[in-house]
């Protein structure tokens, strides 16, 4: 895949998406009800540890000309921080949204959409 400073192999692509799907399920499972074990120490760690998911992919805008997908999954994900430091937590529209985004990451990498240039093998899994 071609980004700003040369091209990633589908390798190292793979598993940069496997750990951005990591980190957005991390997200997920601190709300989860039926999750027991403790992943974060507290809101404060987990809020630390959301804003620093939020801006490596922000990053991603910038190595990927801006791919157009990148407002929607960072819309998404604010959404859903926004929902969790609400008094009105919505567990329901949380999950909503992070499952939303990764539908978004796979779009951007697996699926071709935006302005992200892929190679003929990347574009045809």
């Amino acid at each position: 895949m071609q980004y700003i400073y040369g091209d990633f192999t589908d390798k190292q692509i793979n598993e940069a998406v496997r750990a951005m799907h990591g980190d957005i399920h991390k997200l997920l499972l601190y709300k989860d009800k039926t999750i027991e074990e403790k992943i974060f120490e507290d809101d404060e760690a987990f809020l630390v540890f959301f804003e620093n998911v939020m801006f490596k992919l922000g990053g991603i805008k910038t190595l990927f000309n801006d791919n157009g997908l990148m407002v929607t999954l960072m819309a998404t994900l604010q959404g859903a921080m926004d929902n969790f430091k609400s008094d009105h937590f919505s567990y329901k529209k949380f999950r909503r949204a992070i499952l939303d985004s990764h539908g978004y990451i796979k779009q951007m990498f697996e699926g071709g959409v935006g302005d992200a240039k892929l190679t003929d093998s990347t574009a045809n899994r």
